[in-house]
């Protein structure tokens, strides 16, 4: 039963994607605050430990509230035919688990509001009678709060309440715009991916209710130059070249893509051969950029590093392997 819970959480389609660009924001945050990230190790694990719970709810109720869509849809579904006692076990575990992170943070209101916060956004997406994922623009506002504005509060705040300072409202509302900018990207992609299957499901995402160039300029107008606010404040808010620098590496690795390859860097719509714009940008370059500007001050760190490209090694992999794939064939004429 144990094997089966595990694989009904998907951890690969989510681990490196969600919990990365959180970690990262641990990471910035304590850079803001010049302490040595391995001396606040404990907080990183603490941190690792609280989201995945949350990650593989989302992951569980999602699949368990969709069984009748998927169906219609002809899409899989990992807990349709699932024993009552299974699907019951499978979501207490995790609640379980966030029960106990809110017990270990109850003298700390603001850390247990913002990561409640984070499950309650959760359930109010997919949970009937709420159903907000198909009520339209709600939906969007509960995925893109749920998956990453409230989790990179969370981040920061056990950031700063490790390193026993005071909370620095500028750096968070930067978290915040980030976080939620990127967010409502996630979402609308994912709608707009998912946008036929829906339609055949009779589920009326935002996305299905209406034309699809409406949550595309919602991305590209409103919660792009949201995330870039957000994230042109915390680079200068750290005061290290090293983010901008690891930014033109990935703008140039982009650029190659789109001549050699012709992909297409994208801000919401899929389209054929596309990338998501700034996705590696915080999964591979952003992390690496702001865990080398610390170990170069606390060379310590540098195991902070290394224990993170041990972790979540799969993105900086496939990154080494398209720059490799890409010098290899630079002579060749572009097709």
């Amino acid at each position: 039963m144990i094997a089966n819970l595990i694989a009904s959480v998907r951890a690969g389609e989510w681990w490196d994607y969600k919990l990365i660009p959180l970690l990262t924001a641990f990471y910035a945050t304590v850079v803001l605050l010049e302490r040595p990230i391995a001396s606040l190790w404990p907080a990183a694990l603490t941190l690792l430990l609280a989201l995945i719970p949350g990650a593989a709810f989302v992951s569980l109720l999602n699949d368990l509230t969709d069984i009748d869509e998927d169906r219609a849809a002809g899409k899989p579904n990992r807990m349709a035919g699932r024993p009552v006692a299974f699907r019951i076990a499978a979501i207490l575990l995790p609640v379980s688990a966030g029960i106990l992170f809110l017990f270990l943070w109850r003298d700390e209101p603001m850390l247990m509001a913002v990561y409640l916060a984070a499950w309650i956004a959760f359930t109010l997406y997919s949970l009937p009678p709420f159903r907000l994922k198909a009520r339209g623009l709600a939906g969007v506002l509960a995925d893109a709060s749920g998956a990453h504005l409230f989790p990179t509060l969370v981040a920061m705040l056990i950031a700063f309440r490790a390193a026993e300072r005071p909370v620095d409202p500028v750096w968070i509302a930067a978290g915040a715009a980030w976080a939620f900018g990127y967010g409502l990207r996630g979402i609308l992609w994912h709608q707009l991916s998912d946008r036929e299957n829906d339609r055949m499901a009779g589920v009326r995402t935002f996305a299905q209710r209406h034309p699809r160039h409406v949550p595309a300029r919602l991305g590209a107008w409103l919660a792009f130059p949201l995330e870039l606010l957000g994230l042109g404040m915390l680079i200068w808010k750290l005061d290290s070249p090293l983010p901008l620098l690891f930014l033109a590496l990935y703008l140039s690795l982009v650029w190659f893509r789109i001549r050699r390859w012709r992909m297409q860097a994208v801000l919401v719509d899929p389209k054929p051969k596309y990338l998501i714009f700034l996705q590696e940008y915080y999964n591979v370059f952003l992390p690496l950029a702001i865990l080398l500007v610390s170990a170069a001050i606390f060379p310590i760190d540098a195991l902070v590093l290394a224990a993170h490209l041990l972790i979540f090694h799969r993105r900086p992999r496939e990154t080494v392997e398209d720059v490799r794939t890409l010098w290899r064939y630079r002579k060749q004429p572009v097709v």
